[in-house]
């Protein structure tokens, strides 16, 4: 999923490219694709998703959503029988070589962070983001107009969980969750107002799942669900992101240095990176991987 820095993004191809791995990628409708073509890798690989296939995407949307069920089905299409489906960015970068990333993909891990639980006993912060409406796909205006002023009832199949966006999971995983999707449609129709759908959509089906013993980072798995340590990781799923710096606009640039926590961290993407600011650190990670870039 993308929507800026062509030349990152090149770089994030290039050093993950092998014959293992088969990119599907989603641009913003609302920006250039030519540019990103361009200056990508030319390899039978990668795929870019079509004009009428894009979606226009806006923060916090469901339109972030319907984005990665395109993606998803795009790849699930495809002849191949993908084993892992890995849900990244454009501003992510590998922090592990490809070896090692295949190591961990042939795991039966599902690769996700679950950090509570919202519905109508949770009186979390985060219970808002299902208990009213919100538009924020519709226009600027009319977006903060009418955002949390409905209450609705909040969706009661299955109880509705909050984490981080990016995941990677197993194909039997990805299997349950489009078979879900497919027997109750009113689960998406639900996720259309809601704020932030992409940090409840997959990870609510995941958690209701058979596949919830396999989540890798679970606040309910914890010895002690009061564990403030759990949220001071940046270990989002396989995915390092520094929500905890002080001071700066979250989640941070990571720049040269955030060197040793990412080669430390158990990860193995990181972001968010920045073409210009985190350009060392890119090279210093290409050159403990040997990434090609």
């Amino acid at each position: 999923m993308a929507h800026h820095q062509p030349s990152h993004l090149a770089k994030l191809i290039k050093a993950l490219n092998c014959d293992w791995i088969h990119f599907f990628i989603h641009l913003d409708k609302k920006v250039d694709i030519d540019e990103f073509v361009k200056m990508a890798p030319k390899a039978n690989n990668i795929t870019f998703l079509d004009n009428n296939q894009r979606v226009k995407v806006y923060w916090a949307g469901y339109s972030q959503v319907k984005a990665i069920l395109i993606v998803l089905n795009t790849a699930r299409q495809r002849e191949e029988n993908f084993d892992r489906f890995c849900l990244i960015s454009g501003s992510d970068f590998p922090i592990k070589s490809v070896n090692q990333i295949e190591e961990e993909f042939n795991t039966k891990k599902e690769f996700m962070r679950i950090d509570r639980q919202i519905g109508e006993s949770y009186f979390n912060s985060h219970r808002r983001f299902v208990k009213y409406l919100h538009f924020m796909d519709y226009p600027l205006l009319k977006r903060f107009d009418l955002s949390e002023k409905i209450s609705r009832k909040i969706y009661k199949k299955i109880n509705l969980y909050h984490g981080s966006t990016w995941w990677s999971l197993t194909s039997e995983c990805v299997d349950y969750i489009m078979k879900f999707l497919n027997s109750n449609r009113d689960y998406i129709n639900f996720h259309r107002w809601t704020l932030s759908s992409d940090e409840i959509f997959f990870h609510s089906i995941v958690k209701n799942s058979p596949f919830a013993s396999n989540i890798s980072h679970d606040f309910e798995q914890l010895s002690s669900p009061d564990n403030s340590s759990y949220f001071e990781l940046n270990e989002h799923g396989c995915t390092y992101i520094d929500w905890n710096a002080k001071n700066i606009i979250l989640p941070k640039v990571l720049v040269e240095e955030d060197f040793n926590n990412l080669t430390s961290s158990q990860c193995l993407f990181a972001r968010k990176f920045d073409h210009i600011k985190s350009a060392r650190l890119i090279e210093m990670l290409q050159e403990k991987y040997l990434l090609d870039i």
